[in-house]
């Protein structure tokens, strides 16, 4: 097993279990207890975990998902917003995801000189931000409401998702990482997002830099996944590099 894959594995029986010795995952691998603690060192250094004597821990914040009025809507966020309109042609079908950045992206679209497009999505704010283009078909994907989160999910969703192909899938993620992917908190979220991909033709991540390391409970895509990803410019050559590597289209604004 390649060091990669065992990372990976470590840290899905970190979140199943909570924490885990040295020992036990010794045996689980059949590698030496040093292989071991090299690789809870790196993923310490990610803040991913907290090693402890002989083992190592899930990192409570990992858990904690960020109510929607804690987020940052701020300038990085509506720059990335209209460079995105660069991917829109009249008489799209797009789906967008749920998020403040997904917000921004919709204010774009409702300032744009675009007539005729069918906007999907299980957001409350974005189709009501739209509203105002008369001329859209807009469709809100319906289930439960997320209290003060603003959007809909459940199976409903899900199923309704099967039934749709879309030109392009506007996406929003929570967490960026080289080995975990793309991450969100909530599980219902990580269902309907992997659907969402599933049903799209061309996937369009829209992302701040801050996002760019971090790794949440759920994943739900990979980076590889993601046809084009459009971030600020706030990054580390090493960061950029990666994700260079990772993702078909990079664009930094």
């Amino acid at each position: 097993m390649y060091n990669k894959e065992r990372i990976e594995r470590i840290f899905d029986i970190l979140k199943e279990n909570g924490s885990i010795s040295v020992n036990e995952l010794s045996d689980i691998f059949q590698v030496s207890g040093a292989t071991i603690r090299g690789d809870l060192a790196k993923m310490e250094k990610t803040g991913l975990i907290t090693r402890t004597h002989g083992g190592a821990m899930m990192n409570s914040s990992l858990l904690r998902e960020t109510l929607l009025t804690e987020r940052v809507h701020d300038d990085k966020k509506r720059l990335i917003a209209q460079n995105a309109l660069r991917f829109v042609h009249e008489r799209d079908i797009l789906l967008l995801d749920t998020g403040t950045t997904m917000v921004a992206f919709a204010e774009a679209l409702a300032q744009s000189s675009f007539e005729e497009l069918s906007v999907f999505s299980n957001d409350l704010d974005v189709i009501r931000i739209l509203e105002e283009k008369e001329h859209f078909s807009l469709t809100l994907l319906g289930g439960k409401v997320r209290s003060r989160f603003h959007y809909c999910y459940g199976p409903e969703i899900q199923n309704e998702l099967s039934n749709y192909h879309f030109t392009s899938l506007f996406l929003a993620a929570s967490a960026i990482h080289e080995f975990y992917g793309l991450t969100t908190e909530n599980t219902d979220l990580a269902y309907i997002k992997s659907r969402m991909i599933k049903a799209s033709g061309n996937v369009i991540l829209l992302s701040d830099s801050s996002k760019i390391g971090n790794v949440h409970l759920r994943k739900f895509a990979s980076l590889e996944d993601v046809d084009t990803l459009i971030m600020d410019k706030n990054l580390t050559p090493e960061a950029e590099k990666m994700l260079r590597s990772s993702v078909k289209n990079l664009v930094l604004v």
